[in-house]
């Protein structure tokens, strides 16, 4: 290594720029430069500190780029531009992910039971509620990739897996902590029984699993919250009683009133009181009704019919379970909706799996362990370390 003078560098502070002089020096066999005092200081690969760093993240979770730009130079006069403010999103957010992946992969090479709870356990735990809620759920976003489809380029959407964990303490306060990936459904279904088994999985006296009646949705229970009480989504199933309604009645008034006595029968008999008035509706219809009204009704039967198990609304209740993914909505929106959503934007596969990753290390409850504010720390110094504040 020969000594090649000094080269200073700039990164963009909260009271100003921070210009640290360093010594450089280049190798004889690679010609490549080196810094030997980057390492020592732990300078970040991007241009900025690590006070800049958390602002940006914790503000671009609930704004666009442009409003974190007025908001960052409203409040501390410091400017990033949208190349820097991309490249410390692209980089916490990939360190997140990567982080998820490789926990992953290591509770795969262990057997299920006591060995894996075992490593899952050596994380913080963040809680230990008496009654523990687990929700997933997808969201579509727009992508850069395109499909032809009768003769037009069209824009590719693709699915963002999205769960919450969720618990309440008392008799207000709700927590939770959630997660997002493109990962496949097995990797993604370890990775969200790994954050449950750290929000007090194995110590809870109760487990509930709501979600809509998709496939990737109950492949997840089936396969790592197989003793949890399954909940389909209340919200969901009305939506499918709705769209029935609309083919039955075109006056919005008669659909309204059909869905609220399918609503109480929901309530008052459960999933199995709904099918015997769903079954009745049809019976008086077939001599008179359209086609269309018995596909509705056949439809919609067909869905409730093999998930009649995970409809017992009565008992639900009287346990008082939550039996609506309201929390689950709004995490999909917190996660993908504000951020992968919106007039002009389109994602490459890394940069949304990124971009997701950012709102999710802020979104989480601020009761926080270390590991889950690792991220911001790669997209600023270590001198001052990146913590999660309370929201």
């Amino acid at each position: 290594m020969r000594h090649k003078g000094y080269k200073a560098r700039t990164l963009i502070g909260i009271n100003g720029p921070v210009t640290v002089r360093r010594a450089r020096f280049r190798c004889a066999k690679t010609q490549a430069f080196e810094y030997p005092l980057d390492a020592v200081l732990d300078l970040p690969p991007q241009e900025v500190t690590v006070s800049v760093a958390r602002r940006a993240l914790r503000l671009s979770t609930h704004m666009s780029f442009e409003t974190v730009q007025e908001e960052l130079v409203y409040q501390h006069e410091v400017r990033l531009s949208d190349a820097v403010l991309d490249r410390v999103m692209q980089t916490t957010g990939q360190v997140a992910e990567q982080d998820r992946h490789r926990e992953a992969e290591v509770l795969k090479t262990l057997p299920e039971g006591v060995v894996r709870e075992e490593q899952a356990l050596t994380k913080p735990s963040i809680a230990r509620p008496r009654r523990l809620y687990v929700s997933v759920d997808g969201a579509m976003y727009p992508t850069r990739y395109r499909k032809e489809e009768n003769g037009q380029q069209r824009i590719v959407y693709q699915e963002m897996k999205c769960a919450t964990v969720f618990w309440q303490e008392g008799t207000n306060q709700w927590h939770k902590r959630v997660l997002s990936s493109r990962a496949a459904v097995d990797e993604f279904g370890l990775s969200v029984w790994e954050l449950a088994v750290s929000c007090g999985l194995v110590q809870a006296d109760e487990v509930i699993f709501i979600s809509d009646g998709g496939t990737w949705c109950d492949t997840i229970a089936k396969g790592y919250f197989h003793d949890a009480t399954r909940i389909l989504d209340w919200y969901h199933l009305v939506e499918h009683i709705w769209a029935t309604a609309h083919v039955l009645y075109p006056d919005e008034a008669e659909a309204n009133r059909w869905v609220s006595r399918c609503k109480d029968e929901l309530m008052e008999t459960s999933g199995i009181g709904l099918l015997r008035f769903l079954q009745r509706s049809r019976n008086a219809r077939v001599a008179d009704a359209s086609s269309a009204g018995l596909k509705g009704l056949d439809d919609l039967m067909g869905y409730l019919e093999p998930r009649r198990a995970i409809t017992d609304y009565v008992e639900y209740k009287a346990k008082g379970y939550a039996i609506g993914s309201g929390m689950m909505e709004s995490t999909c929106k917190q996660l993908v909706g504000a951020r992968l959503k919106g007039s002009g934007r389109q994602w490459s596969e890394t940069g949304a799996v990124a971009m997701a990753a950012v709102p999710r290390i802020e979104a989480s409850d601020p009761v926080a362990d270390t590991a889950s504010c690792a991220p911001a720390d790669c997209a600023a110094p270590s001198g001052t370390r990146a913590t999660c504040s309370p929201t």
